[in-house]
């Protein structure tokens, strides 16, 4: 029996055998669960006890209701003792060096941009696997419930990762007591290896031996009365106990004919008996400390009693010694919750702020912790004071600097309540505020954001505010939102102390409006008049403008070679309206803009599919360190579409599949349709069309994105395409019916924009509509020429061909295998080798046929094009040949994630920097890597061959199949 423990020999037990497996590799959460006083806490101790004892490092930390708003509070308790001893600095490094911003933040480091609150987290988890290889490592967390909210769910993402460290999480939680965020604590709880420890209370022999303890010769009557009073609730019991002493009252019989149930409403009444016998101002000083919560120190609590350190010392004795207060490691702090809490209950309203005011004046006074200034200011009624709102704003930078949003937005709403008296000021804080809640896609952005704009006292601060807000609406998907903002802006007149550059200013917030402009149909005609008035040649009829910057020059030439492309001129033109920008929109340039995301699309659409991918590749490396969430699906989404093009289908299936469901709840329908239509492209092309529906299905049920717009068109697109591997022809005909309209109010007429046109012939062709096809064909087909991009021109081809008689298809087919020859674009590189083997077969060709066919196996199942794949072995099959087997051992037989793992490794990095950049385990990395040894038949990583390299160049299949006619 470990402290004293009666009755918990079972607990103890699971306890023991849960930190075995940890020891053993097998790291798991362990949840005690009960009423507030059964022991949880007591157990967690003896826990501790046993974890040192066996060898591990136990790292603790105590959730506090007074606390909940303090931004990554519980993880700062745990990680105290790590950041002040001689490892902090060896663990401190690569990604776990991200942890940094939580435990020992830079004041003159700049606040980190995107997501900080995930960066903090992916740095957090870094830095628990660290602690754990050096020594085996037990997170206890008493009143977990309590946890701040960046903490808690911390707390829950690691424990979904502990199934082979020697690291484990052991918890407390009241029973029925609300959390700070309740689905974080849910799933922390579920991550339980085994259902929750529940103490349960004592029977009468241990409170009979407790009641004995304290009073001895106590009358076995009044233990039996005390056991029913207490219900068995070891602290009730306690806290009863010490009623019956300071009432001194005999342990007798007739005492315990009168004890009635003793519950947690009576432990105030049990608190307010003992201060009653104790000197008058211990009542103050008990009251200082509940208000000042966990770990305050003697002379702090002494100063808010207004009393002298001396008289305190006395008086904390006395607290001591009645079994209210505790010595902690850190302080001072009550001795249970419900003292705490009936000790803060006790205050009137008024007196409470007032005693929280003074506390946060009395911190700043000694230069204390900003953070816990604000946090007692939270607690104080506003007051019409500026040094309320100085302090709270520089509370929200410092919570900002640790990557705690969540709290710089409770900080900035309280300095906003307070309210400031300086109007400028006024606006900087709802734009922080609107900036906060928009990268966190929170509602009240939008709100915040445009009262930001109307408080604004100059030109430029409202222009300057405006351009963060639009960026900030539109990168979350908010389009309608943004042009809304960025217009209120613009439609102030400028103010005569208006500084030289407003022009740029505006120049700069016109061009963000434009890009979200051209996503719907409602607004795209205002966007090209915008960007044909920035771009119309000067004459001498209009006066001479003040040139502008050349960087916003080039930046405009985004929009003219969006236009340009959408009109379908030649993709030359579009690259040379583009190329100039291209460095101005590399992240981390403007990463934070829409610009980056036009470009992009712009870059694809022109057949620059290695450039837009390298740009994509830019804003992930970017974003996912910072765990930039929003920038990090915006790269994910545009590079799926990029790899899809390139053949690679698996890849752009794990992007689209991580953009998706980041989006999932948190972007409007018109944003989630970005995510959506890329992975329904993808799985498509995989095969996995049931998947590919069911993506569909849990897009609708978020809503349907508005009709035609870009998003939504693109939708319909690839639904079509779904439909036409599903052979529902007739519904994939209305669907690209459909596109075509929207299309047109779009004003894109682009062949690798809208593809429509290909498309379509294929559902007709199926339909018996060959005359109707022909016509689309020729018409797309047309159209690629114009824009010389060969991969638009195959498809023309191949549509043509659909529609042609056999000896026809062979032709225009074998012209579309020698147009993509040297494509980087292998998906339709694979199309248009299936189509013309399949055109060789049909005309009795057969022993030519296959060597299209097996190049296009071979591309298709490197690349994933599963759906291609098996078109292509149904026609070597119906050819006479025998498509090969799909592949168990070399690099072919790689899963998407052994390949990725293989790739890092074979550039040289190591399995930790694998495993932190890949967000795995190292032992998953080494998992990965033997299993890539093993199938590549090699012994080790110098072994290994560029993975990163193209693909092996396919044999001229044209030429041999032409000569074997």
């Amino acid at each position: 029996m470990r402290r004293g423990l009666l009755q918990r020999d079972t607990e103890l037990a699971t306890l023991e055998r849960h930190l075995h497996q940890m020891l053993a590799g097998a790291g798991c959460v362990s949840v005690v669960d009960g009423p507030a006083g059964v022991g949880k806490s007591s157990l967690l101790g003896a826990a501790a006890d046993i974890a040192e004892d066996a060898g591990f490092r136990v790292l603790r930390a105590w959730g506090g209701p007074l606390e909940q708003q303090s931004g990554w509070g519980v993880v700062r308790q745990l990680f105290g003792r790590v950041t002040s001893g001689p490892e902090w600095d060896r663990l401190a490094v690569g990604a776990a060096s991200l942890a940094k911003r939580v435990l020992d933040p830079d004041p003159g480091t700049p606040a980190p941009s995107g997501d900080a609150a995930h960066a903090a987290s992916y740095g957090l988890t870094w830095l628990a696997y660290g602690v754990a290889e050096l020594a085996p490592t037990l997170l206890i967390v008493d009143d977990v419930h309590w946890a701040d909210a960046p903490s808690l769910r911390w707390l829950a993402q690691l424990s979904r990762r502990l199934g082979d460290l020697r690291l484990g999480i052991l918890c407390a939680v009241r029973s029925g007591e609300p959390a700070t965020e309740p689905a974080a604590l849910a799933e922390l709880l579920a991550a339980a290896a085994e259902p929750p420890l529940r103490p349960r209370p004592l029977g009468p022999e241990a409170v009979a031996t407790i009641v004995v303890g304290r009073l001895p010769g106590a009358d076995p009557a009044f233990a039996s009365a005390c056991h029913a009073a207490s219900a068995g609730n070891p602290f009730l019991l306690g806290a009863l106990l010490d009623q019956v002493e300071a009432e001194g009252a005999a342990a007798s019989a007739e005492v315990a004919a009168r004890l009635t149930s003793f519950g947690p409403e009576r432990v105030a009444r049990s608190v307010e008996l003992q201060l009653s016998r104790l000197p008058e101002p211990a009542t103050a000083l008990a009251r200082a400390f509940a208000v000042l919560g966990r770990g305050a120190l003697l002379r702090q609590a002494a100063a808010l009693a207004d009393l002298d350190v001396v008289d305190a010392h006395r008086l904390v004795d006395h607290l001591i010694a009645g079994g209210l207060l505790e010595v902690a490691d850190d302080g001072y702090t009550l001795a249970h919750p419900l003292v705490a809490n009936a000790l803060y209950r006790s205050l009137q309203p008024g007196e409470r702020s007032l005693l929280h005011r003074r506390a946060a004046t009395q911190l700043a006074e000694e230069e204390g912790d900003v953070e816990a200034i604000g946090l007692h200011l939270l607690h104080a009624e506003p007051a019409d004071e500026p040094e309320t709102v100085v302090a709270l704003h520089a509370a929200a930078a410092r919570a900002n600097l640790r990557g705690a949003p969540e709290s710089a937005a409770v900080f900035l709403r309280r300095a906003l309540l307070e309210p400031p008296n300086d109007p400028t000021l006024t606006a900087d804080l709802h734009g922080e505020l609107g900036l906060s809640l928009a990268a966190q896609v929170r509602p009240g952005a939008r709100e915040h954001l445009y009262d930001a704009v109307q408080h604004a006292q100059t030109t430029n601060q409202r222009l300057d505010l405006a351009l963060a807000g639009t960026r900030a609406l539109g990168l979350g998907g908010d389009f309608s939102d943004a042009i809304g903002l960025a217009r209120s802006a613009l439609a102030e007149d400028a103010s005569a102390e208006s500084a030289p550059d407003e022009e740029d200013r505006r120049g700069y917030l016109e061009l963000e409006m434009v890009c979200n402009m051209m996503l719907a149909a409602e607004t795209v005609d205002e966007a090209l008049h915008l960007v044909r008035s920035r771009a119309r040649p000067a004459s001498p009829e209009v006066p001479a403008q003040r040139a502008e910057p050349a960087s916003l020059a080039a930046l405009w030439g985004i929009g003219a070679a969006w236009e340009t492309l959408n009109r379908g001129d030649a993709a030359q033109l579009v690259h040379d309206l583009l190329e100039p920008a291209i460095e101005e929109v590399t992240p981390p340039r403007l990463a934070q803009s829409l610009l980056g995301t036009t470009t992009k699309f712009i870059l694809i659409a022109n057949g620059e599919l290695d450039t837009a991918r390298r740009l994509c590749d830019a804003l992930v490396d970017l974003a996912r360190p910072q765990g930039w969430l929003i920038a990090l699906a915006h790269g994910s989404f545009m590079r799926a579409l990029a790899l899809v093009q390139l053949g690679r289908v698996h890849e752009a299936r794990d992007d689209a599949a991580l953009s998706f469901e980041f989006k999932q709840g948190n972007s409007p329908p018109g944003a989630l349709v970005w995510s959506l239509f890329p992975l329904v492209e993808a799985l498509t092309e995989l095969g996995a069309l049931d998947e590919a529906e069911a993506a569909l299905d849990i897009g609708h049920q978020f809503g349907d994105a508005p009709a035609a717009s870009l998003g939504s068109t693109y939708l319909l697109e690839r639904r079509g395409r779904l439909r036409l591997a599903q052979h529902r022809y007739a519904e994939a005909h209305a669907d690209f019916a459909l596109a075509a309209d929207w299309w047109q109010r779009l004003h894109i007429v682009h062949p690798g924009v809208a593809t429509w046109r290909a498309d379509d012939s294929e559902a007709l062709v199926a339909l018996g509509d060959v005359d109707t096809a022909r016509v689309l064909a020729r018409e797309h087909l047309d159209l690629a020429d114009w824009t010389g991009l060969p991969a638009l021109r195959s498809a023309g081809l191949r549509a043509l061909a659909r529609t042609s008689d056999s000896e026809e298809a062979v032709d225009l087919l074998s012209r579309a295998v020698d147009l993509m020859a040297d494509s980087p674009a292998l998906l339709e590189r694979t199309r248009a080798l299936v189509d013309f083997g399949t055109a060789l077969r049909r005309t009795n060709h057969r022993t030519a046929a296959r060597e299209p066919l097996r190049a296009a196996l071979d591309l298709a199942e490197r690349g994933g094009m599963l759906l291609l794949a098996e078109r292509a072995r149904v026609e070597l099959r119906a050819c006479g040949a025998r498509p090969r087997r799909t592949a168990l051992t070399g690099l072919e037989s790689l899963t998407p994630a052994e390949r990725q793992v293989a790739v890092l490794a074979a550039q040289g990095h190591g399995n930790r920097e694998i495993a932190q950049r890949l967000y795995v385990t190292r032992r998953t990395v080494e998992t990965h890597l033997t299993h890539v040894f093993s199938k590549l038949g090699i012994s080790g990583r110098a072994d290994l061959p560029p993975l990163d390299a193209p693909l092996d160049p396919v044999p001229d299949v044209h030429l041999r199949a032409v000569t074997d006619l």
